[in-house]
């Protein structure tokens, strides 16, 4: 059943991306590696895989040697090749050689630990070589996925790799409060890190949802602030060894003072005001405070640090530090007489004092501290390190004054957004560029506009046009109080004038990629649609009047990072916080993306070809799936689940073949509507199919490369999108069936009505680009607004399929 079901999956996607000989296909001289190396040099020549792999281990700290050496043989032998434990004349030599020959004892993993390596492969076998254990781990991560990959031809190009980091800080975060998750799927997380070359483990453990750490020294924060989901200092020993032995180095975050329900809960009177707490169990910021001037707080700081010291053998420690709800200090007598008494004018002050005295306890301990944005502040030492969630102004800010800082903005992967908007995500480019220069041929006209969202404030903002004898030239988009972006104009705009023009105009903003779609009109003002990755919000707006070349030129922009502060700038932390997240879908959450945001962190900075890195990415998801995570596995559970008792072969098939034309919502759209529907909390079950979806459709991923071939003169690609369509055209008579009888999914009719609705124009608009007939405008406009009539915002669940008949409408139509 298992294959059947896997080829009903796969097969005809897979198939989709070959082209017939002689149609040369894209990148196909390169190996599937991610990330990408900083050298590859690969001749024509092949090493014959035809003999048992032996791996030979020198220099390596013994512990070390024996588990890597059992780990790897292992995933040769489960990748189909034989593997030998002993180095024979028969077998195909891997030898692996670290610098110093001298066994030294376990080296602990550090920031700026030595990770670079060559590789390798010639006709009498593969040499690995390395200064330092850690780029060994990188190496054998390399060739793990190069067998895997020639476990069908049995044979590799002969090559030469020389590879190391372009970041030495490379990290995820996992969520462990407000979802707990145990240490068999954190170790798991733990491989696929390695495998991916992530080299920081932070382990986010204590929150307003919970306390998940047994601390000796406080009991009662585990007995009574965990629902008795906590992990033992055994546990979490045997974690940091485990991540030691990959390579990986782990940093706790224990925040203060504030996130600090599960310590008010536990420990009252250490809080700003003490009074009985109650667990939390929503999602959201909370006020209790700890207060700063009382001395048992940082008696209860210095407890914690000292615990954390003897578990945690890393340098930093992470204090989190970030929303800080001011009340219960402004409304505390003694907090304001404390503030006076110091000389304390803001509650940002107050906070900057309380980190100035926890960086001193943290020293005592040999500990560095580590926070994010909001501890930033001149009190503090030049060697806090500081990570960025609010983007890259603040990051640029932050690393400029001299302090080392990590850039997460970007890399939010809780939220559903698109693997090529993490992968643009560089840590050194602010990716704008100030106003161009005004030339008297050209004029100016603004628009202020509104974006309202499910949950909190409205998103206000401001477009501002540069055009020249009605064509449009510049196009920049502010959003609330962000700097000013210059915009992606789409090629297919419609000419701009004085009474009326259509505008498709993206930027990437802290919620997404960000499309604004968009008509203008003199008279009845700014209306249309942004879509956050999938995800569709209206706007509106209204004409600027008063606007000005001079405003133009004082619009706020970031200025390009300086070479200081790039050298401030560390690396990166991928974040996955679990409002929405248990270990149920953990990994068809992160996997396989976060190979693509290790290739931002690791490889070259031109390295960003994203039609590329989906080329690769599809497969490397098959490698990831081979090495146990379980992406896919989640996916197929997810499915079955929802279909009960229904969950036969064929049913499975059909669901997974509609699964592909659905995506979550992106953005935090599903987190607003949640809230929205009173399910915004602990206890809320995340058992629907949009909790299984990928965060991209692979399947959808293949069109849309088909399409890229399509517009590249490949009239093949277009006939096998029409395939593909066809299969799934023909699917929804039965698929109707089975929704309609079937309780657990009869909620998912909707969704499928409106893909089917959908399906059918994408296979119209096919079958007349295949008859060389493209639309004309008028029939073009009225097909686009049926579209967009089809798409909404209001459902945790898309039908991605949309976006790919909108861009390919924009393929076959005339060029106006």
């Amino acid at each position: 059943m298992m294959a059947r079901f896997k080829t009903l999956l796969c097969g005809v996607f897979i198939s989709l991306l070959l082209v017939p000989a002689g149609q040369a296909q894209p990148f196909d001289q390169t190996p599937i590696l991610m990330p990408m190396p900083t050298s590859l040099v690969q001749s024509a020549q092949t090493l014959a895989l035809n003999k048992p792999l032996t791996l030979s281990l020198n220099g390596l700290s013994p512990q070390r040697s024996a588990f890597i050496k059992a780990y790897y043989q292992q995933q040769f032998a489960d990748f189909g090749y034989q593997v030998s434990p002993v180095t024979t004349e028969a077998a195909l030599p891997i030898v692996v050689t670290v610098g110093d020959l001298q066994a030294p004892a376990h080296r602990l993993p550090q920031l700026n630990q030595n990770e670079q390596y060559q590789l390798s492969i010639s006709k009498t076998g593969i040499v690995i070589s390395a200064p330092a254990d850690f780029g060994a781990l990188h190496a054998l991560a390399t060739l793990s996925q190069l067998l895997y990959f020639a476990r069908d031809s049995l044979e590799l190009a002969l090559l030469q790799i020389e590879d190391s980091p372009r970041f030495p800080w490379r990290g995820l975060l996992l969520d462990s409060v407000r979802h707990f998750i145990s240490v068999a799927a954190i170790k798991r997380q733990l491989r696929g890190m390695a495998a991916a070359k992530l080299n920081v483990f932070h382990w986010h453990l204590t929150d307003d949802q919970g306390w998940r750490f047994a601390s000796k020294a406080y009991p009662k924060l585990h007995k009574l602030a965990s629902d008795g989901q906590y992990y033992t200092q055994a546990e979490i020993k045997d974690v940091v060894q485990y991540a030691s032995l990959l390579g990986i180095r782990v940093v706790p975050e224990f925040d203060v003072p504030g996130h600090a329900s599960a310590i008010a809960v536990a420990y009252p009177e250490l809080m700003t005001q003490v009074k009985p707490y109650q667990m939390e169990d929503g999602w959201g910021v909370f006020e209790p405070l700890l207060d700063p001037s009382k001395p048992q707080v940082y008696d209860f700081i210095d407890a914690m640090v000292a615990e954390l010291a003897t578990l945690f053998p890393d340098p930093y420690l992470h204090i989190g530090g970030d929303e800080v709800h001011p009340k219960h200090w402004q409304e505390s007598k003694r907090v304001q007489a404390y503030m006076g008494k110091h000389q304390l004018a803001t509650s940002a002050d107050l906070q900057a004092h309380f980190n100035a005295k926890v960086q001193a306890i943290l020293r005592r301990h040999n500990k560095k501290m580590m926070g994010w944005d909001e501890i930033f502040h001149p009190a503090l030492d030049k060697d806090v390190m500081i990570q960025s969630w609010r983007g890259k102004a603040s990051l640029s800010q932050i690393a400029a004054q001299g302090y080392p800082a990590l850039l997460s903005a970007g890399f939010y992967i809780d939220q559903p957004q698109p693997t090529d908007f993490h992968y643009r995500n560089e840590p050194f480019d602010t990716g704008l560029q100030r106003a161009h220069p005004l030339e008297e041929s050209e004029r100016i006209q603004a628009w202020d506009f509104t974006m309202p969202r499910l949950k909190g404030s409205a998103v206000t903002g401001k477009l501002v046009l540069v055009s020249e004898q009605n064509t449009l030239r510049q196009a920049y988009i502010q959003l609330n109080d962000q700097p000013f972006k210059q915009a992606q104009l789409d090629s297919h705009l419609i000419p701009y004038d004085a009474g009326m023009s259509r505008l498709n105009a993206t930027i990437d903003s802290w919620m997404g990629p960000t499309r604004a779609q968009l008509t203008l009109n003199s008279e009845s003002g700014l209306s249309g649609r942004i879509l956050i990755g999938n995800a569709v919000y209206p706007v509106t707006g209204s004409l600027d009047p008063h606007f000005t070349h001079a405003d133009l030129t004082n619009m706020p922009f970031l200025s390009a990072m300086g070479a200081q502060a790039q050298r401030n700038i560390l690396g990166g932390e991928a974040t996955l916080w679990s409002e929405l997240v248990t270990e149920q879908n953990l990994d068809v959450r992160s996997w396989p993306r976060l190979f693509a945001i290790a290739e931002r962190l690791w490889s070259e900075r031109t390295r960003t070809d994203a039609e590329h890195m989906y080329h690769r990415l599809l497969p490397v998801s098959d490698f990831a799936d081979a090495i146990s995570l379980h992406h896919k596995k989640q996916f197929r559970h997810g499915l079955s689940t929802v279909l009960a008792k229904h969950n036969s072969p064929d049913n499975l098939a059909l669901l997974t073949r509609f699964a592909e034309q659905l995506e979550p919502a992106s953005y935090y759209t599903r987190h607003h509507i949640k809230y929205q529907q009173g399910l915004y909390h602990q206890n809320a079950p995340l058992t629907q199919l949009v909790d299984f979806l990928p965060v991209e459709s692979p399947a959808l991923i293949s069109l849309h490369l088909l399409l890229k071939q399509f517009e590249q003169g490949q009239i093949e690609a277009l006939r096998a999108i029409h395939r593909a369509l066809s299969v799934w055209q023909a699917d929804y008579p039965q698929l109707e069936k089975i929704l309609a009888n079937t309780t657990h999914v009869q909620t998912l009719m909707p969704s499928m009505i409106v893909a089917r609705e959908i399906n059918t124009l994408s296979l119209s608009i096919v079958t007349r680009c295949l008859d060389n007939n493209p639309f004309k405008q008028a029939e073009s406009e009225k097909l686009s607004s049926s579209l967009w009539h089809l798409q909404t915002q209001s459902n945790e669940l898309v039908v991605a399929s949309g976006l790919f008949a909108e861009r390919l409408l924009a393929l076959c139509r005339d060029p106006v």
